[in-house]
């Protein structure tokens, strides 16, 4: 028995990211209609399908998957969830707005989407199917630097960082193939808010998000969400998946829940692949009920407890004071105006952010002055609004 073959394959991986479906998979449609999502052009070796079991997992249940006549199949519920929104039934993203929030929650997302417009130099920008190569690098940098503050902040890891050289290589390829996009939301020239997203026929899979949170105030995903629907709806696309992992962001956006299967494919007529497939069965039937016991979970916990090292939060972060001024009269005397935009002040940029997030003003408009006998003193001015910063 030494000599069994086993593939074991990520399905919403190969279907999604690597758009590279498994040889043994004839169709995948909806469950809930006629729609064809794929169906194989190639007839499977028969002397292949004799030797190999396929251990599948995370596919998503709302997928009808027919198999190659060489093959049986066994399933398994997997006991984790994905997040969806289904637009079938939206004429623009305002309905559906409407149907998934109630009352302020919704009128939270409107508000923010127009200061966000009104206070920065704002434009969002969808690259699918062209991008120039300096752009590439230039966004897949901005999002890796965001994605790395984001963690470090969280003191924690994340995955994404391992395979983050073959996402790198791939990506660009697949942009120009319309397999991917980059969602963009930019202030001037410099991204705040990016999107990895895959295109799979009618469904648009939200992948690798991350934003600058200096600008966490503006809750950046909730307006990225909102222009990735209406680009959805305005371009025929029926489904935007948010993929596995519980979020509530994800939550609050989705009126679709759905669970993830394990297939086991095997040979009808080859012994030794029907024995290796009732031992992968029994093996993925332990794993689901670790999962549905929340032991990957409580495993997860227990090794963070260990591995994550101490509070990381920047001095400048934690022991600061934000005093608002009705006016710069007898301030102005020790202040004098910095390039607050600089490399050199970058830990201003948060602070500025707040500043407009509460204040009416606009972010080309901001000055900000620093005290020279008392160099960590700040106060920012736009227009008729002023606000000191001491840091301690």
């Amino acid at each position: 028995m030494s000599n069994l073959k086993i593939s074991s394959i990520n399905f919403y991986d190969a279907l999604y990211e690597k758009q590279n479906i498994p040889e043994c998979i004839s169709k995948i449609g909806y469950k809930d209609n006629d729609f064809l999502l794929y169906k194989s052009e190639n007839s499977i070796n028969e002397e292949l399908g004799e030797k190999k079991t396929y251990s599948i997992q995370i596919v998503p249940d709302f997928l009808s998957i027919k198999y190659n006549k060489l093959f049986n199949n066994k399933v398994l519920k997997e006991y984790r969830l994905g997040y969806a929104c289904k637009l079938n039934e939206f004429t623009d993203v305002r309905s559906y707005m409407k149907n998934q929030f109630k009352g302020k929650n919704a009128y939270v997302i409107f508000k923010n989407i127009k200061r966000l417009e009104t206070r920065f130099e704002v434009s969002y920008t969808l690259f699918y199917g062209s991008i120039e190569r300096q752009q590439y690098d230039f966004i897949m940098d901005s999002l890796h630097n965001m994605l790395k503050k984001r963690f470090e902040e969280r003191n924690d890891t994340n995955f994404i960082f391992q395979i983050w050289p073959k996402i790198y290589n791939s990506l660009f390829e697949f942009i120009k193939l319309k397999k991917a996009s980059f969602f963009v939301i930019y202030n001037g020239g410099q991204p705040i808010q990016i999107n990895i997203q895959y295109h799979f026929k009618d469904i648009l899979i939200n992948s690798v998000p991350s934003y600058d949170i200096n600008y966490r105030k503006f809750g950046l995903g909730n307006i990225a969400f909102y222009k990735q629907i209406e680009w959805c709806i305005n371009n025929g696309y029926s489904m935007f998946d948010l993929g596995h992992g519980d979020l509530p962001i994800k939550r609050r956006w989705s009126n679709m829940i759905y669970g993830f299967d394990y297939h086991v494919v095997y040979s009808k007529d080859n012994q030794k692949s029907i024995f290796s497939a009732n031992l992968e069965f029994l093996k993925m039937k332990i794993k689901a009920y670790l999962r549905s016991k929340k032991a990957d979970v409580k495993l997860k916990n227990f090794k963070d407890s260990f591995s994550k090292s101490s509070n990381k939060i920047d001095n400048n972060e934690k022991d600061h004071e934000v005093i608002n001024l009705s006016s710069f009269d007898g301030e102005n005397k020790t202040f004098k105006k910095i390039e607050w935009q600089s490399l050199e002040y970058e830990f201003l940029m948060k602070f500025v952010c707040d500043f407009i997030y509460y204040n009416p003003v606009n972010f080309n408009e901001v000055e900000v002055f620093q005290d020279e006998t008392e160099y960590k003193k700040f106060i920012l001015k736009g227009k008729n609004k002023f606000q000191k910063i001491i840091f301690h």
